[in-house]
């Protein structure tokens, strides 16, 4: 059986799953700063993120002509990012029983990160211009 990690909103109106084996990654952009009031640490899972209960009181916001945010509407709690081309969704680690252990795999949008704190594990560190080629290979240019 694969790997289960439950995880829900501070009130518990929404509860989800990530499935699979789970990873962290940890974003310092400008948007993740002003959504998390810093970096997001992005929790992964290889077979995706299940939402169990409360879906309907799940609110999304489009945060760009590519992604959106998920939150909790009535505590509003930060859970999910997504792509919408549907490629993709990340949680929100703290909201997930994670696993013991796990070490940031990687850190994006580096070149957005502001100066009061300092990265000092040797994950990779890719810049904004870098995550777009990885995650959008046939863009022409990052989004803006």
């Amino acid at each position: 059986m694969a790997d289960v990690h439950n995880g829900r909103c501070l009130c518990g109106a929404i509860e989800m799953q990530g499935l699979g084996e789970a990873s962290v990654a940890s974003c310092h952009c400008e948007m993740c700063q002003r959504w998390h009031g810093g970096p997001s640490l992005s929790a992964n899972f290889a077979d995706g993120i299940q939402i169990t209960k409360g879906e309907d009181n799940v609110g999304w916001y489009s945060s760009s002509d590519w992604a959106e945010r998920g939150f909790c509407k009535t505590c509003g709690s930060t859970l999910f990012y997504r792509l919408l081309d549907g490629g993709l969704i990340m949680g929100e680690s703290g909201s997930f029983d994670m696993p013991k252990g796990l070490k940031i795999t990687e850190h994006y949008f580096i070149d957005e990160k502001p100066d009061y704190y300092d990265i000092t594990d040797d994950a990779p560190q890719l810049t904004g211009a870098e995550v777009f080629a990885k995650y959008a290979p046939d863009a022409e240019e990052a989004p803006q």
